[in-house]
């Protein structure tokens, strides 16, 4: 388990406070305080009241909050205490600032501040820079130098513009219909999103196949583009469905798991992301460097299994995984082929006690419905309106949706 623990980095923990809806009076802008303890005592987020602006308080250092990508998608402002004096961790932050948080506006806050340390920090990547402990109002002009940021860079398409949420279906074993669930999922979406599917299952990959797809090309691909992967590239690889849905498939040969590495999933995932309000990705059922990176690049995981021994074994097998990798919280677990029990109800209280987890989602066992849907390519509600398997699914997307859009504005879960 050790072993497993340190395929993925570390995730902090984030408190976080209700957030007022976008209006017409400006942009919406997320606000992420990382203070030290008692600074934070000082700076209630639920004391703060700014115009058009939600605030979380984040607990953990900066690797803890870069490693957190849910998170770092969802602030467009940093606000980082820090010791000016600290070489190592100044380099830390102009790195971040320049790197993975080039998106926000990364702003320092010391305590003491003197000229020569305020110089120090503005000759950086940093965009400004706060006392501590500072006034609402100047974390107000903080606020508002980012908005203004934010609101250029939405207006022109620049980069930085928000990016797109993820959600991995995850398998607790073969055979438990992840795909399935990861497609229909996906098709429901696009009635309302720019959705891209992406199939990570390299050697046994089934998406093109139950989207009624034939593709030239797939993710093999995108390997070998290298550095040339770029948001022209992904949507010419990208296949679309007639939904509107946009997929890349897995490759036609089968293919070496390590023909993946980290820093292409890295790559492909931020770029999908910059170009897609979300990217659904089916994973394959292993554990390796780059399938971890892309955990915890995930809003949201779903971990489908069924009522069966092994099925429940195995998903709690994956939740030590998971767990030990800082990765609970985002994990929904998808107890797919249900059959109702007595008044059409699921019992589903023994498999919860024996994974010491909620089981989240409920999907009936409609073969019929689910096979035809899956050979022709269509959402289940093409085959069957008002089945039980359309709504059971329509629930669970509707509060996937919903959990990611509170995620985004620092709205509590």
């Amino acid at each position: 388990m050790a072993m497993l623990a340190r395929l993925g980095a570390l995730a902090g923990r984030s408190t976080e406070n209700g957030a007022e809806a976008e209006s017409s009076d400006g942009v919406l802008v997320r606000v992420t305080l990382n203070l030290a303890a008692d600074s934070a005592a000082q700076a209630n987020p639920d004391q703060i009241i700014l115009p058009n602006c939600s605030i979380r308080a984040f607990t953990g250092t900066l690797e803890a909050f870069a490693a957190n990508a849910p998170l770092v998608r969802g602030t467009d402002l940093l606000v980082i205490e820090i010791d000016p004096d600290n070489a190592a961790a100044l380099e830390a932050l102009e790195a971040f600032a320049a790197g993975p948080g080039a998106r926000m506006a990364v702003v320092a806050a010391a305590r003491d501040l003197t000229i020569s340390a305020t110089r120090r920090l503005l000759r950086s990547s940093i965009a400004d820079v706060l006392p501590v402990p500072f006034t609402h109002e100047e974390l107000g002009q903080a606020v508002e130098s980012a908005r203004a940021g934010l609101a250029r860079r939405q207006a022109t398409g620049g980069g930085g513009g928000r990016l797109g949420h993820i959600v991995a279906f995850q398998g607790a074993l073969g055979g438990v219909g992840t795909s399935m669930v990861a497609a229909q999922a996906a098709l429901q979406w696009a009635e309302h999103k720019r959705v891209l599917v992406i199939d990570l299952d390299v050697q046994r990959g089934t998406i093109a196949l139950y989207l009624n797809l034939k593709p030239r090309l797939s993710l093999s691909d995108l390997v070998e583009a290298d550095d040339r992967l770029d948001l022209e590239f992904l949507n010419m690889v990208a296949e679309r469905h007639q939904s509107g849905l946009s997929v890349v498939a897995s490759p036609n040969d089968m293919t070496g798991l390590d023909a993946v590495t980290p820093e292409f999933m890295e790559r492909l995932l931020d770029v999908a992301a910059q170009n897609f309000d979300l990217v659904v990705l089916d994973m394959p059922g292993v554990w390796i460097d780059w399938t971890a990176l892309a955990m915890q690049k995930a809003d949201i995981i779903a971990l489908v299994t069924q009522m069966s021994v092994s099925g429940v074994q195995q998903a709690r097998r994956q939740l030590d995984v998971l767990e030990a990798n800082g990765l609970g919280e985002r994990v929904r677990v998808v107890m797919n082929r249900m059959t109702a029990g007595l008044f059409g109800k699921y019992d589903t209280t023994e498999a919860a006690s024996v994974l010491r987890f909620p089981v989240h989602y409920s999907l009936a066992n409609d073969f019929p419905t689910v096979s035809t849907a899956l050979d022709e390519g269509v959402p289940v509600k093409k085959v069957k309106l008002k089945s039980r398997i359309e709504k059971e699914l329509r629930q669970m997307t509707d509060a996937m949706a919903e959990d990611m859009a509170a995620t985004a504005t620092g709205a509590a879960a």
